[in-house]
């Protein structure tokens, strides 16, 4: 078949022959594999900054001093403890501070302190809290003398015997509160100094207050004087130890709230008391703020001298055995005392307006101290 040239076309029709245009082909675009390609790209650039801020920080790291001590405060940080934002106590780096101080892990043995409904004991609670505290001390170089170490019976005469015979410059026990008040929800820290409101313990109990609202606690019910029932009458942990000393009620075993918080936070509510223990040593002249020791001596607050006490002990009519329960117990009640903190003090309450207690509403203990049995009582 003869084909006519596009010349003789053109002189036949009189214009160009017309040809298809050849299809454009498509271009496929692999979505899926870009994503992937920039995921792997994005991941790389994020571990390329993690190095260089990894070796941006241990070059910093290598430049400070070993021995300079450091006070922390409660801000964010990267440590593997559960905190409110912005309330986290970093670990600080103490180094060789020449303080000895007595941590009291109250209750314990036979003496359950107080429990909740599930059988949680104060006694377990004060010792973890205890230990912590301990190993962040110790791990700052203060020696630490523990009136406990297990679950043992101590009377509050060998605890306080303990602190003032190893010589401690600041001795804290540790305790905690409960209601068995139906529909109540009480919660909260709260501590305790001797009645007589010496200096050095009012500034103690006003650091460690202040360092533990700082990381985050369910409310602080301020430092209170005396004993609950008795502005005059005192904690025998304070009465009868030679040192500055405080009674710190570590939240409510009844509240939820507080023992979710403890839970969560027992490290670094550690660190903060401990680090509030160093930084009281300091205000009080006790070391300089490198950890070396200032003071010669163990350290003695002004409060009154202990007094010894009768040993009483209440008989169960019906064994003819005696009941014994916890040296000191903490209650459950909030009181209309005075409160202070380190910006201020108020007067104690005058301690004519609580009411007076029968004498069956009490049971003593050999250690010499009468206990209210409502609305707690160990067993």
């Amino acid at each position: 078949m003869y084909k006519m040239t596009d010349e003789e076309f053109y002189e036949v029709y009189g214009r160009m022959p017309r040809r298809a245009q050849p299809r454009k082909k498509k271009v496929k675009v692999y979505w899926g594999r870009i994503i992937i390609a920039l995921i792997i790209l994005a991941l790389i650039i994020f571990g390329i900054v993690k190095l260089i801020l990894f070796i941006v920080g241990k070059v910093k790291g290598g430049k400070e001093e070993p021995n300079k001590v450091t006070v922390s405060s409660a801000v964010d940080s990267d440590d593997d403890y559960y905190a409110e934002p912005e309330n986290k106590e970093k670990h600080t780096e103490y180094n060789g501070i020449e303080l000895t101080v007595c941590i009291d892990a109250a209750h314990g043995g036979f003496d359950k302190g107080t429990e909740d409904g599930s059988g949680r004991a104060e006694k377990d609670d004060t010792l973890k809290i205890a230990q912590a505290l301990k190993e962040h001390l110790e791990g700052c170089g203060v020696k630490v003398v523990m009136t406990r170490e297990d679950d043992s019976y101590l009377t509050v005469e060998q605890r306080s015997s303990i602190a003032n015979s190893q010589g401690a410059d600041l001795t804290i026990s540790i305790h905690r509160s409960s209601s068995e008040v139906p529909g109540s929800d009480l919660h909260g820290f709260e501590a305790w100094i001797h009645s007589a409101q010496p200096e050095m313990d009012k500034a103690f109990a006003g650091k460690i207050m202040s360092k533990l609202q700082e990381m985050g606690i369910s409310e602080n019910k301020g430092v209170h004087v005396g004993y609950p029932e008795d502005k005059t009458a005192d904690y025998p942990i304070n009465e009868k130890t030679s040192m500055p000393s405080i009674l710190l009620d570590m939240g409510y075993v009844t509240s939820d709230i507080d023992n979710q918080l403890l839970d969560a936070n027992l490290e670094a509510y550690a660190r903060a008391i401990g680090n509030g223990i160093i930084e009281t040593a300091v205000d009080l002249g006790i070391v300089d703020e490198n950890g070396a020791r200032l003071k010669e001596g163990q350290l003695r607050s002004d409060k009154p001298a202990a007094e010894a006490e009768l040993v009483v002990a209440k008989t169960d009519d019906s064994t003819g055995s005696s009941e014994s329960i916890a040296e000191e117990s903490s209650f459950a009640e909030e009181t209309d005392d005075s409160t202070y903190n380190e910006w201020g003090y108020e007067e104690p309450a005058d301690s004519s307006q609580y009411e007076e207690q029968t004498e069956d509403e009490y049971v003593y203990t050999a250690d010499g101290m009468g206990y209210y049995t409502e609305p707690m009582m160990t067993e």
